[in-house]
């Protein structure tokens, strides 16, 4: 109650104030130079053959990341196996009273509490925490997350089953509104990963932005991995947006993230129209950007305009204009496979095609 912790704080005041004190002291003395070893660390081995799921790319990336980089600790709120961060857990141990050294912290089904606990870490400083659970479930750990925005606090929020693509578990499982929303919060990165290799440049692009909270989602179902150039990829990740399909004088521009950019890729090759795609991983990070590397990528000059992503289209205006053709989910999802809600949606590759050559010649 109130008055017994006041009278706690009153018994133990010299002792807080010089904890606080030695905390002031130690702020930003971390003991692991996280920069300099990133220099180190290679890309995942991903199999190019391979489709794989966002979720699943970063159970490996983080793998790859926690092995050179002992500063990492977290865990997933009861969903080690949905978020990949089995193999985290049973590598470096629980966290426990009885072992110190464990990373993995087992939050249990309590989200909110997993983010607070996530910020204290962050505020004492030396290690860099994560989370994991449901991108639907980012409701409830909000609170936490606008608190880690307001202090700057290095943290990673990892969000899985990112869009009506998760399936049968139905609306209440399915984000609709979640994604844009999280882009309201401000000082907050918000990535949403094409591929695995996209996946893991996101990780590394959230190791090195210590100024800001950041997000990452992913997908529960697979996807091909690109055959960009590699390093186009990454310095892609590190802007924010880059171009996937070039033209030199579009007829289109389709701008797009996370697991709809190879569907825009398929659907333009169905369109005999010039047509530029634009991936935007993380758009606080193109915000960024000189004018002259955001003019490039914006491309004025081109009229006819199309976001696609799976999830609201509030906010894509931003890109595409108030003439712009925007295409995602408006309305909440219902009990299915994740390819039969899609249809449901119109959100299909024909069907979107269908669309945008309405638009095209409207």
């Amino acid at each position: 109650c109130p008055i017994e912790v006041k009278k706690y704080f009153q018994r133990n005041s010299k002792s807080i104030q010089q904890l606080i004190s030695n905390s002031k002291n130690k702020k930003g003395n971390n003991t692991f130079d996280i920069s300099s070893e990133l220099k180190n660390i290679d890309l995942v081995d991903f199999d190019p053959d391979e489709v794989i799921a966002t979720r699943k790319a970063f159970g490996m990336s983080l793998d790859k990341f926690s092995s050179h980089i002992p500063t990492i600790v977290g865990g997933s709120a009861d969903l080690d196996g949905s978020n990949c961060t089995t193999n985290f857990a049973n590598t470096h141990g629980d966290f426990s009273s009885t072992n110190l050294k464990g990373r993995n912290i087992p939050f249990g089904v309590r989200e909110f509490p997993m983010g607070s606990i996530m910020n204290g870490i962050s505020l004492y400083g030396g290690l860099f925490p994560f989370g994991g659970t449901f991108l639907v479930f980012s409701d409830y750990v909000r609170s936490a997350i606008r608190l880690s925005a307001i202090q700057k606090l290095h943290v990673m929020y990892e969000f899985t089953h990112d869009s009506i693509f998760v399936g049968e578990d139905g609306p209440t499982h399915q984000p609709v509104e979640h994604i844009m929303s999280l882009r309201l919060i401000p000082n907050l990165l918000v990535f949403r990963p094409a591929d695995a290799i996209e996946t893991h440049f996101c990780f590394e692009a959230i190791m090195e932005n210590d100024k800001n909270p950041s997000t990452i989602l992913l997908t529960r179902q697979k996807l091909p991995v690109s055959v960009l150039d590699k390093n186009t990829i990454r310095d892609g990740v590190k802007k924010g947006a880059y171009t996937v399909l070039e033209s030199d004088n579009p007829d289109l521009v389709i701008f797009t993230t996370g697991s709809e950019s190879h569907l825009a890729l398929s659907i333009a090759k169905e369109i005999k129209n010039d047509v530029k795609i634009v991936n935007i991983p993380c758009w606080e990070l193109f915000e960024q950007q000189s004018e002259a590397y955001k003019n490039s990528i914006l491309t004025y000059s081109c009229k006819k305009r199309v976001s696609l992503e799976a999830g609201t289209t509030l906010g894509w205006e931003k890109f595409v204009g108030q003439h712009g053709l925007k295409i995602g989910i408006d309305d909440f999802g219902l009990s299915a496979p994740g390819v039969d809600v899609a249809k449901q949606f119109d959100f299909t590759k024909e069907k979107i095609t269908a669309k945008i050559k309405k638009y095209l010649n409207d």
